[in-house]
């Protein structure tokens, strides 16, 4: 396991020290890891969702599903748009 983190280590600064575009996507996906994991240290010591009865937490379900379908949509119609552009 510790092979693995050293090689992926050397694989980053590599790509760091690299090419530009391998940089951005690289600071991207570094970036967007850490606001991951700190939502998840947010959400596991606040306890959130914890008071929900479970009707409670259905509807929070609920609310998440129709959020994220709403954004697929929008996302669709941002890449249709684009596609009309670029033709």
């Amino acid at each position: 396991m510790l092979k693995i983190i050293i090689l992926a280590a050397i694989a980053g600064i590599g790509m760091l020290v690299g090419f530009r575009k391998s940089r951005e996507r690289l600071l991207e996906e570094l970036k967007a890891l850490s606001d991951v994991l700190l939502l998840r240290l947010l959400r596991w010591t606040s306890r959130f969702g914890g008071e929900l009865t479970p009707d409670g937490a259905a509807e929070q379900k609920m609310w998440r599903e129709l959020r994220f379908r709403d954004l697929q949509g929008l996302a669709q119609r941002a890449k249709q748009k684009q596609r009309n552009r670029a033709k």
